[in-house]
């Protein structure tokens, strides 16, 4: 018994040893490193960087679409698409700040070529706004014509808590004009 939370211990503190050598890697933009970490193991997809989300949130926030690329593909590679769905403390994903920057080629890597995770496009913040409505919000009318298009008569993906739709933030926003 005794030996088991010993080994518990070191792992925990190994665990958070890591955890911060991956952090700084993130914050020192090294890249390659960091996408090889992601290829290594879905422990490194989690990983929180203070204030900024995951290092896949973290690379859609610098710009980055080669990482952004590299990183999806490590994730996907795993099974495990927990990578994608991980929320910011507004509850926003990486498809969310790539809806919301304006970034159509992010979208479309983070969702598929053929929108085989299309679903991502459904899942709301805090307020209610799901990818869709921050690409709207943001003004950028590519990316949400491209988000669009897959639930083009889903208006659950339009709306957001205060009842606002995705129509009334354009007019306010005189989007289409």
């Amino acid at each position: 018994m005794t030996s088991n939370i010993v080994c518990l211990t070191i792992l925990f503190f190994d665990n958070k040893y890591i955890a911060a050598k991956f952090r700084q890697l993130v914050m020192e933009n090294k890249w390659e490193e960091v996408v090889k970490k992601y290829e290594e193991h879905v422990f490194f997809h989690k990983i929180r960087i203070k204030g900024r989300g995951t290092a896949l949130y973290v690379a859609v926030s610098n710009a980055n679409e080669d990482s952004v690329k590299r990183l999806v593909d490590a994730i996907l590679k795993h099974n495990d698409q927990s990578g994608l769905t991980i929320k910011t403390e507004r509850g926003d994903t990486p498809l969310h700040l790539a809806a919301y920057r304006g970034f159509k080629s992010m979208c479309e890597c983070i969702i598929g070529k053929n929108g085989e995770r299309k679903d991502l496009i459904r899942v709301p913040n805090v307020k209610g706004e799901t990818p869709l409505f921050c690409a709207v919000l943001a003004r950028h009318k590519r990316t949400f014509l491209y988000l669009h298009h897959f639930f083009p008569y889903d208006i659950n993906i339009a709306i957001n808590k205060q009842g606002d739709t995705i129509l009334h933030v354009a007019i306010h926003r005189e989007i289409f004009g």
